[in-house]
């Protein structure tokens, strides 16, 4: 029987320009690439753009596309085959070969692209499943996918054995109920205790918070914390203030202006003796927009990132120091897969507690995500 043929219907690259001499270049190309590539995937899979044509097309060296796709493979978007062939995963994954199980993953497409943490789970979880013995499918989506039933209908086109689901929010309710009248698995993973899911697995980062905020008062004696809001609403804001609250700081809200965030900055820079808390989304936004000046500020004031290291694409991470969350994603992907074959995963248990731990004056260079 011929082999099936796999299509090639991917657009045009974007102009050369949009890789400039200031960028680092590796990370912008994966920008790009995964921007392609997210907004690209069909039901099926087809050829992506090869290695010599990226490299050609955007003047970098092979080493610098082959590093990319490598990443892009690990977040689940590209796969090669013999022949050196890359290929754009199709969301209509399926099993081929005997395995454990088969896991879907689904991915808010904003999330997966805009925080780090967010997306390191996928890749470490992905990476984990797949070494020991389970097929893997990670499906992107829209908020309008779960009120439309677009998400329901890839499930069950999918039919997985388990979906492992990273952070649902109160809109994933009613579809995971559907989804488990339908003989599915469902294993959920909080990062905040302000879930409305039932949550087998949850990502405690209270404890490291209060840690850091400890740290400032008694080594610099600040008692007041600005909290920066992103463009997006943060999950984590009510449970900042919970914890300032609990430790006697005084402190306030400010909105990040989008429009011009490097005079945003700049204005935190004048707030003398308070701390500067960036949540995820705000974290996010000016490690993407204005990473230059984020360093700038987290050179010269107290600034701590409580939804973890950001990705600064566009920029080289000086030697400046923060105060970081930080989750050990290794240990959480090792944990949920040796639940998976034990089946420990879907006893009616008591939730399994990561503890998120705390890193003081931490360099940033060690913990961001340039790629």
């Amino acid at each position: 029987m011929a082999r099936k043929k796999i299509t090639h219907s991917l657009p045009a690259l974007p102009r050369p320009p949009l890789v400039a001499s200031k960028d680092h270049k590796t990370a912008r190309l994966t920008e790009i690439l995964r921007a392609i590539a997210i907004s690209q995937q069909t039901e099926e899979a087809q050829s992506f753009y090869p290695v010599r044509n990226i490299a050609g097309h955007f003047h970098v060296p092979l080493s610098t596309v082959a590093t990319v796709y490598n990443q892009l493979e690990d977040e689940g978007l590209l796969a090669t085959v013999r022949g050196s062939r890359t290929l754009l995963q199709g969301l209509n994954a399926g099993r081929h070969f005997s395995v454990l199980g088969f896991v879907g993953m689904p991915a808010s497409t904003a999330s997966f692209v805009g925080l780090q943490d967010y997306r390191t789970f996928f890749v470490r979880a992905r990476r984990e499943l797949r070494s020991r013995g389970f097929a893997v499918a990670m499906t992107l989506f829209e908020p309008a996918d779960i009120k439309s039933g677009r998400l329901y209908e890839r499930f069950t086109k999918h039919d997985f054995d388990t979906i492992l689901w990273y952070r649902p929010d109160g809109s994933a309710r009613e579809l995971i109920s559907r989804v488990k009248d339908k003989g599915m698995q469902v294993v959920a993973v909080s990062d905040y205790h302000l879930s409305p899911i039932q949550n087998r697995y949850h990502i405690q980062r209270e404890p490291a918070i209060t840690q850091l905020l400890r740290y400032w008062r008694t080594k610099f004696d600040i008692s007041s914390v600005v909290i920066v809001r992103g463009v997006k609403a943060s999950a984590s804001e009510e449970t900042l203030e919970r914890l300032l609250e609990e430790e006697h700081f005084h402190f306030e809200f400010r909105n990040g202006d989008s429009k011009s965030p490097g005079e945003f900055l700049k204005s935190l820079g004048y707030v003398q003796g308070s701390g500067i808390i960036f949540p995820s989304w705000a974290a996010s936004m000016f490690a993407f927009r204005e990473p230059e000046g984020l360093m700038d500020l987290t050179q010269h004031c107290h600034v701590a990132l409580t939804g973890g290291p950001p990705t600064i694409p566009f920029a080289r991470v000086r030697d400046v120091r923060a105060e970081l969350v930080v989750v050990d994603w290794q240990l959480v992907a090792e944990k949920i897969v040796s639940d998976l074959i034990s089946k420990e995963a879907f006893k009616r248990l008591d939730s399994t507690i990561f503890k998120a731990k705390a890193e003081l004056n931490a360099p940033l260079s060690h913990h961001a995500q340039t790629i």
